[in-house]
């Protein structure tokens, strides 16, 4: 084991001077080595970058064994230069003797300071630029203590930050570990706000799945439901925490470290993922809501059939928690043999199920199997009936519309549906009701009714 860690230790050190290298990106040397060394090199990944001042190799191979030399880049390396100017920031060319001389004026350096604030605007371009293939900022520290300590008259050099990364790195922690930790809780908070947004609404959409595959969404809806108002609770709380990491929260660093220069593409990211995320939240959601609008639940004229009879049964259902639950349900009724159509009512937990003439009437146990099978229950009330009444008079398709609601709340009619270009109203009563108030209704309006045979 220590002879493999010698020789992997060994193939990360230079093989001109020993000093260990740090990896740099191709674009590194596809940007900074002249084209010629890079033909020489056969490749431009895998390299790593020697800061040795008295190296003269710049990058090295461990695989292949080929080295660039300094002269065979294109800018003056920082770190082996011992004539000004000497190069500490690539991307906004500042200059060692820069931060030197204002050290000696001032006691202290802006620099970082500067680096920061433009790196926060997204203006750097380390691993073009820099031919460590990495943030300066370290480097800059670096140069402001040892020229503090200089100026002070002190010989020893004070312990500055490493050289080769500006980011915050644990004791004993591999750079390259350290980039790997997770630090976008954003979006950890933002996608834990979907998934429980999800989950509220599958009280709805999960049968309609059920169905749709031919499984059985017995309880589903009762169980989602009954978690609902916790579901949704713990959605507000995630999407709250994805908008105060984002948009608040600032992270704790010392100045200088990466967490000090937040990466612009980064946080807009996380900004549009945020909003979409909300967005995603919000169908979701309100989905028990809207979902009747879009799935046509409810509306007579869209159930209307052409070849049925006027018997049908009316069933009292318990378990729908949404407009979701009344499309369900219709559709899973509409699949018994002998059934034309089936009106269900989120708002009146009914189901009235009209059947094929000319066809044997379906059990009603076939009807309450269905019902069950939709994850619902339903009892059955008396029987109605429909009749067709011939109705004259109409002069306009408000003339209908406005007949139709005054049908509709009559006491005993469960339904009535007016067509003006056929001037026939179609009205189903239960068994116990009379037509006299019905007729008594369209003469209130100013028309003749006349019952069809």
């Amino acid at each position: 084991m220590q002879r493999a860690d010698r020789q992997g230790t060994s193939r990360e050190t230079c093989p001109s001077c020993g000093s260990r290298g740090k990896p740099v990106k191709p674009i590194t040397i596809e940007r900074l080595v002249v084209e010629e060394a890079r033909t020489h090199a056969g490749r431009t990944d895998g390299f790593r970058f020697c800061a040795e001042p008295s190296c003269d190799v710049a990058y090295f191979h461990p695989e292949s064994g080929a080295r660039i030399a300094r002269s065979e880049v294109r800018v003056r390396i920082g770190q082996k230069e011992t004539e000004a100017p000497r190069p500490v920031c690539y991307c906004f060319e500042h200059t060692v003797e820069e931060v030197e001389a204002e050290v000696l004026a001032t006691g202290t350096s802006k620099v970082a300071d500067d680096i920061t604030e433009k790196c926060r605007e997204g203006l750097d371009r380390c691993e073009e630029t820099n031919p460590q293939g990495s943030c300066c900022l370290g480097n800059v520290r670096r140069a402001v203590k040892e020229a503090q300590a200089r100026h002070a008259g002190d010989p020893a050099i004070v312990a500055a930050a490493d050289t080769e990364c500006c980011c915050s790195v644990a004791p004993g922690e591999a750079p390259e570990a350290a980039a790997r930790r997770p630090r976008n809780t954003g979006l950890l908070a933002t996608a834990g706000a979907v998934v429980s947004a999800i989950l509220s609404s599958a009280c709805c959409w999960l049968p309609l799945v059920l169905i749709a595959f031919g499984a059985s969404a017995a309880g589903v809806s009762g169980f989602f439901e009954a978690y609902r108002f916790y579901l949704l609770g713990g959605t507000g709380l995630f999407l709250a925490s994805g908008f105060y990491l984002v948009y608040v929260r600032k992270e704790r660093c010392s100045p200088g470290e990466a967490c000090a220069v937040p990466n612009p593409r980064l946080r807009r990211l996380n900004k549009i993922m945020l909003w979409v995320a909300t967005a995603v939240v919000l169908a979701f959601a309100l989905f028990p809501n809207y979902v009747g609008y879009l799935l046509g639940s409810g509306n007579p004229q869209a159930l209307a059939a052409a070849s049925v009879s006027g018997e049908s049964q009316t069933y009292r259902i318990e378990g729908m928690t949404c407009e979701a639950c009344a499309v369900t349900l219709r559709e899973q009724l509409g699949k018994v043999p002998g059934v034309a159509r089936a009106e269900v009512s989120f708002e009146q937990k009914t189901a009235r199920v009209v059947f094929i003439e000319g066809e044997p009437r379906p059990s009603d146990e076939a009807i309450r199997a269905a019902i069950q099978q939709a994850g619902y229950s339903g009892t059955s009330v008396a029987s109605s009936r429909t009749v067709h009444i011939a109705v004259s008079g109409m002069t306009c398709a408000g003339c209908a519309s406005r007949l139709e609601a005054r049908l509709s709340g009559l006491p005993g009619v469960q339904a009535a549906e007016v067509d003006y270009e056929n001037r026939r109203a179609m009205v189903t009563i239960t068994p116990d009701a009379s037509l006299v108030p019905v007729l008594q209704a369209i003469a209130e309006r100013g028309f003749t009714g006349k019952v069809e045979p």
